[in-house]
């Protein structure tokens, strides 16, 4: 082989490599993960736990289910106000066959919120009728409205003021939502 064809076999490996890099990258950095953690909502990996069970936890030691069961696509307004969340769908859409059942846990049944890839919050779901109320926001099933496509985060419930810190009002939640905020 002489020089030419040796340098050109070199140029045509490196400009393999250089493309099958840049499809490597592509692939990776989808529309999906990329906005699957700006802001989501997990339940947790272990479907027997409350939120009496986990509340006192560190956030980083909760095992969390591998695919969120709300996210920022789902979201088309937060309204900071009051916390209400208006969605693409029904509340029920998200949850399908387990949309009664979340609510069905006397203890709570917890949900993590993540936004931009932290955790900040635990959070309940508990059902109205429930004479038990976690220290962490929550998802009432009276708050959620089906026909408005939309739900109501509650604050945690003050038990001392002067040391209270309403989670909900945390600015990366914010940040994470952007433009989706409303007033």
């Amino acid at each position: 082989m002489n020089r030419i064809e040796v340098n050109i076999k070199k140029l045509f490996i490196i400009i393999t490599n250089a493309i099958l890099t840049i499809l490597i990258i592509s692939c990776n950095d989808s529309d999906d993960t990329e906005f699957q953690d700006r802001f989501a909502l997990y339940l947790l990996k272990n479907d027997t736990l409350t939120t009496n069970d986990v509340q006192d936890s560190a956030l980083v030691t909760i095992e969390l289910k591998d695919v969120p069961i709300i996210t920022y696509d789902d979201i088309t307004a937060y309204r900071k106000e009051d916390h209400k969340v208006y969605l693409n769908n029904s509340f029920s859409y998200y949850f399908g066959e387990d949309s009664l059942r979340i609510f069905s846990y006397y203890l709570g049944k917890p949900f993590v919120l993540i936004a931009n890839d932290e955790r900040i919050y635990l959070g309940s779901f508990i059902s109205g009728l429930s004479s038990w109320s976690p220290g962490t926001p929550q998802i009432l099933d009276y708050a959620i409205n089906d026909s408005e496509k939309s739900f109501v985060i509650s604050g945690a419930p003050i038990y001392n003021e002067s040391t209270f810190v309403d989670v909900r009002n945390d600015k990366r939640i914010f940040r994470a939502l952007g433009n989706k905020i409303i007033d």
